[in-house]
């Protein structure tokens, strides 16, 4: 790792992006860290603490490049990189975020908000595109492992409790390609519990929301099934 000492700013800078050219991210992270403590208060200082979260996040440590690029935030809530800290934070989140969706998604949230602040706040950023992919993929996410917490309640016969996961998703996220059949086995909970009403109002949002869906069409011959009987 080159010594940084008292001499050109923008060399010495230069020096710890080298190494990150080259791999070495774990000396691009010290390099920087002693750089910012040099040149507080400077714009290449910023910069540093900037790609201190790039290089946590070229390393996979996503949780260390968000707490970089959150910092960053904190000092520098004003920053024109904002959008960039916030689109690395929730990209960062949403990788720490396992795939499967039986498995813990506490990131998840975190990554659709800070997603969703570069899609409102800068939809004139080159990071707003690449946030709108990222945000539908983290709610489809969200979407998919609520519906699977739902189907549990269901298939264990805890009707009570899969019924608002099973709405939750048709309200949350209509864009999910769950909210047909989250409707659907709403409807089914509601019949097994005998609440015709709350049966009723799931098929109603299905024909207003989804007419031509075929759970629309199998929720229809259920409930007038049930209420010829």
């Amino acid at each position: 790792m080159p010594s940084i000492g008292g001499g050109d700013p923008t060399k010495e800078f230069g020096e710890c992006m080298k190494l990150s050219e080259k791999g070495k991210f774990e000396d691009t992270v010290q390099c920087l860290e002693m750089f910012k403590a040099r040149y507080p208060q400077t714009k290449l200082g910023q910069e540093a603490e900037l790609r201190i979260g790039d290089a946590y996040f070229a390393k996979k440590e996503y949780l260390l490049a968000a707490e970089a690029y959150l910092a960053y935030l904190r000092l520098h809530p004003r920053s024109r990189k904002a959008d960039y800290a916030h689109f690395r934070i929730g990209e960062a989140y949403f990788r720490e975020s396992p795939k499967a969706i039986d498995r813990d998604q506490e990131y998840l949230e975190s990554a659709i908000d800070h997603l969703a602040i570069v899609i409102r706040r800068y939809p004139n950023s080159p990071y707003a595109g690449l946030a709108k992919t990222a945000w539908q993929k983290a709610r489809k996410r969200v979407a998919r492992r609520t519906f699977y917490i739902g189907r549990f309640y269901y298939r264990t016969g805890e009707y009570k409790s899969c019924i608002p996961r099973f709405l939750e998703v048709a309200s949350r996220y209509p864009d999910s390609g769950l909210a047909d059949k989250s409707l659907f086995k709403a409807l089914e909970a509601a019949l097994e519990l005998k609440k015709i009403e709350k049966a009723k109002e799931a098929y109603g949002m299905l024909l207003s929301d989804y007419p031509d869906s075929k759970y629309t069409k199998s929720a229809e011959k259920k409930l007038l099934r049930r209420i010829k009987n």
